[in-house]
């Protein structure tokens, strides 16, 4: 005889970058326990795809995850963690000075829904020239898996990544291949990229400054945490 199905709730959220509204379910041990492997691993890698293949599972409304933006996918992972093993992130941790003289830890609490997304930039259009511009977006999952870190150009061929639509007083042009862009991207003065450039030097992440007071010396201190694999701790 078949064992009884168990159904899990289902809980609502919006996409940081978009405000779309979606669907989604606690993530199951079986989906826990690919996370916990790919944290023992350490790579940063293999932890992005874990993220994925367990966003793409809980997820119920139709989206493409490697389009969200990786402040996005940050995001929904805190999201999911909250509904699957609870809002309240309870952590014990020491001065974050090496020669501090106080060994005491503290115990503190994390209140997930305290932490957000800040510093989303929605004005994505950007004037090269008086009638030339562009329309960009912030790097994808996507663009960041198949990066390659060592290469000198990593950062100009995601630039070039993100560029959907260049447009003019007459035409909108968004069939170019990725070479093209980056060709496209060369020929402009340094003046005229730096004006692209400045859209991605404060791309929005999911941050939150920790704060407590030492229970032993009083001291107050703090540390940021910052990225997927900060979050990706709280399992």
């Amino acid at each position: 005889m078949a064992l009884p199905n168990i159904a899990s709730p289902t809980f609502v959220t919006k996409i940081p970058s978009t405000g779309q509204d979606i669907e989604f379910r606690p993530f199951l041990v079986k989906e826990e326990k690919m996370l916990l492997m790919a944290l023992e691993g350490q790579d940063t890698i293999e932890i992005t795809r874990a993220t994925k293949k367990i966003i793409e599972s809980c997820v119920i409304t139709e989206i493409d995850v490697d389009k969200l933006a990786t402040f996005d996918v940050e995001y929904l992972f805190l999201q999911l963690r909250g509904k699957s093993i609870g809002e309240v992130i309870e952590l014990r941790v020491g001065h974050t000075e090496e020669n501090s003289s106080c060994d005491h830890k503290t115990d503190i609490k994390i209140n997930i829904d305290d932490i957000k997304v800040q510093g989303i930039n929605t004005h994505n259009k950007i004037m090269i020239t008086d009638q030339i511009g562009v329309k960009v977006r912030y790097p994808s999952l996507n663009d960041v898996t198949n990066l390659n870190f060592e290469d000198k150009d990593a950062t100009f061929k995601i630039i070039a990544s993100c560029i959907d639509v260049v447009f003019d007083s007459d035409s909108v042009y968004d069939d170019f291949s990725g070479e093209e862009m980056v060709q496209w991207l060369e020929g402009l003065s340094q003046k005229q990229f730096d004006k692209i450039a400045a859209f991605f030097s404060s791309i929005p992440s999911l941050k939150y400054t920790v704060k407590w007071k030492c229970s032993k010396c009083k001291k107050e201190d703090h540390f940021d945490l910052e990225g997927l694999h900060s979050f990706f701790t709280f399992l």
